[in-house]
């Protein structure tokens, strides 16, 4: 092989490289992207919620009927959506590799132990029993599974 060919290689080999970076990182701003409109989409649901709250409580005082169950319908509705917003707001916070402070709410690098703005003790979002899973999946390594068994078959041989 020549010495052009080899250089050849290697630079295709390191524009694979870029490529497969570049490809990844798109993926990921399309992704935040997605997010960010479903927390501005789940933040104007919140919105209109609270209104037809407000609209719904205010018919009940002026016409002195009970609407008791579709206030509380209501405000199930806007629990939900807070919930949701919440879980959006940290999968967003795992895109952007930060994390927010508990007390003051300020976005910090994950890596961060105290907060830079008022110096607490940033609490470590813990994983999700599919997100241990799937990194226990991926830990395992079935090549070193095959001579544990080869030597058990001895054993009982």
């Amino acid at each position: 092989m020549s010495l052009f060919e080899e250089l050849f290689d290697e630079f295709m080999d390191k524009a694979k490289i870029v490529a497969d970076t570049a490809t990844r990182k798109t993926g990921e701003v399309v992704d935040m992207g997605k997010l960010k409109y479903e927390i501005k989409q789940t933040q104007w649901d919140i919105e209109k919620t609270y209104a037809k709250l407000g609209a719904i409580v205010y018919e009940s005082r002026k016409s002195s009927e009970n609407y008791d169950e579709v206030i509380e319908l209501a405000i199930s509705e806007i629990d939900s959506l807070c919930n949701k917003l919440q879980e959006l707001e940290q999968r967003l916070r795992a895109y952007k590799k930060v994390i927010k402070c508990e007390n003051c709410g300020k976005e910090n690098d994950k890596n961060f132990l105290f907060c830079s703005r008022c110096g607490s003790k940033l609490q470590k979002e813990e994983p999700k029993a599919e997100e241990v899973v799937e990194a226990e999946v991926v830990s395992s390594q079935p090549e070193e599974a095959a001579p544990q068994e080869e030597s058990a078959q001895q054993e009982q041989e």
